[in-house]
């Protein structure tokens, strides 16, 4: 089958490699479309340890069941890419993102959805209605994301709690748009891309804040009466933002975060710990975000399609420097076999 490998490095390229077969309990989907995702880029760049040369990468995966389950046959399905083992105390209590052994599709030894097809288990992948286009399948999996920080938003912040999302990207768009069909109180969103501060105004974002221009943490501060926010999301994941959102939080505060642009942060644990601010990080999804992202998407309550393309396979490696040197408003591009 024809697939897209990172070769190197900054290099991916159009390859014939052998086509997958389906192992017990597994099923062999013809990929439709699958969503360049910022881990991708990542590898992309060389900056992911677990996304070496000679791997396909992709996890934001759709397509056509042709192998492995007759009942669910020639249907198209949206496909969880986190794979796990459904019997480790994690996945017992429905934690499968904290599973002993998860996998994920695009990452380590397990090729991903930039290829024609891809093997995945049974029980990760859910039929998708006929009105469910393949540009919106695309987008459940960040929204997964997206429903599972938002679940970590503790009781003590209120029944619809005040929120800044860090952030308009991706991840952050999602989070915007679940929070708001949720009735949360988004005081602002920070992004400096004048592009994306438009997305983030036509999601429902009634103030978008440069970081560039001011200081988010004292605006934020000044906007709640030198209070700060019961919680601040973090979806970029550089020490400036994670710090940002531990600083704009209230005493007693949560700082959720979730972006993963950098790894080591160093916080002032003397002020954290003096105004008992809670740091949450959030990995991934269970299996019941997934449905609950799946769910959205069917009721047509995601709405990116005006910022999604769809492009070529064959393009992946001039969609994967565009979403790097200049995304603009694109908050999706999927690559199509």
């Amino acid at each position: 089958m024809k697939a897209l490998v990172l070769t190197e490095f900054k290099k991916l390229e159009m390859l014939d490699v052998a086509e997958p077969k389906p192992g017990a309990g597994d099923v062999k989907v013809r990929v439709l479309a699958t969503g360049i995702c910022g881990s991708d880029v990542h590898g992309f760049l060389g900056h992911s340890a677990r996304r070496q040369p000679g791997l396909i990468l992709g996890h934001e995966t759709m397509g056509v069941v042709t192998d492995g389950d007759d009942e669910l046959a020639g249907k198209r399905v949206s496909i969880n890419p986190l794979i796990t083992c459904g019997i480790c105390g994690a996945c017992r209590s429905g934690r499968q993102n904290c599973c002993a052994t998860w996998r994920l599709l695009g990452m380590d030894q397990t090729h991903g959805g930039f290829g024609e097809y891809v093997i995945v288990p049974r029980k990760n992948v859910h039929p998708l209605p006929d009105h469910v286009t393949d540009a919106a399948a695309v987008m459940v999996e960040p929204l997964a994301n997206a429903f599972h920080i938002l679940s970590m938003i503790p009781a003590s912040a209120g029944l619809l709690p005040q929120a800044v999302i860090i952030g308009g990207g991706t991840l952050g768009s999602c989070i915007l748009s679940v929070a708001k069909a949720r009735g949360l109180n988004i005081l602002a969103v920070s992004e400096p891309n004048p592009a994306r501060v438009c997305v983030a105004h036509a999601l429902g974002a009634e103030t978008v804040l440069d970081p560039t221009k001011i200081d988010v943490v004292q605006a934020v501060r000044e906007m709640t009466d030198g209070l700060g926010v019961p919680t601040a999301i973090d979806a970029v994941g550089i020490s400036a933002t994670r710090n940002a959102a531990a600083g704009m939080v209230q005493k007693g505060g949560t700082a959720l975060l979730l972006g993963l642009d950098q790894g080591p942060t160093s916080f002032d644990f003397f002020d954290l710990i003096r105004r008992e601010v809670r740091l949450q990080t959030s990995f991934a999804y269970s299996d019941s975000d997934y449905r609950e992202a799946l769910n959205f998407v069917i009721a047509n309550e995601s709405r990116f399609a005006q910022w999604t393309d769809s492009v070529p396979l064959q393009e992946g490696q001039s969609s994967f420097e565009r979403l790097i040197d200049n995304p603009g408003d694109r908050i999706k591009i999927a690559l199509i076999p």
